[in-house]
């Protein structure tokens, strides 16, 4: 059996979250195994699955600070590579990755093959 890449999503927009899943799977190499919506239930999601990577809403409303979650997310599951992601300029979210040590960033407008090749490019280099 292949192994797949194990993705968890995180954002307050259920229809992106839905998208998201949709382009994640549609080649059958990728599997969402969890998708939230808060802050809250990231960190609780991250640590029972243990995702290859995690696509991250960069403003959510129940976190005041990304860099914060983003250092309790490493602390609970080293192994997760997390994309951040946002509506923002790139070079805005460029800094606010590098800001929060998030491992890299995508805006949300992203053409779904683009997705899928940042997800396996962050999971084999974090691996």
């Amino acid at each position: 059996m292949a192994e797949f890449i194990r993705v968890a999503v995180c954002d307050d927009a259920r229809g992106v979250t839905m998208l998201l899943r949709h382009f994640l799977e549609e080649e059958g190499d990728m599997r969402v195994v969890s998708s939230t919506a808060t802050g809250e239930a990231v960190l609780d999601e991250v640590a029972d699955t243990r995702p290859d990577a995690l696509l991250l809403d960069l403003l959510l409303p129940d976190v005041p600070d990304t860099a914060t979650l983003v250092g309790d997310l490493r602390r609970r599951s080293p192994v997760t590579a997390i994309l951040l992601m946002s509506n923002m300029p790139a070079f805005r979210l460029e800094e606010e990755a590098a800001r929060t040590g998030a491992d890299a960033w995508i805006p949300k407008a992203i053409k779904p093959e683009e997705l899928r090749e940042a997800v396996r490019l962050m999971v084999t280099a974090t691996r």
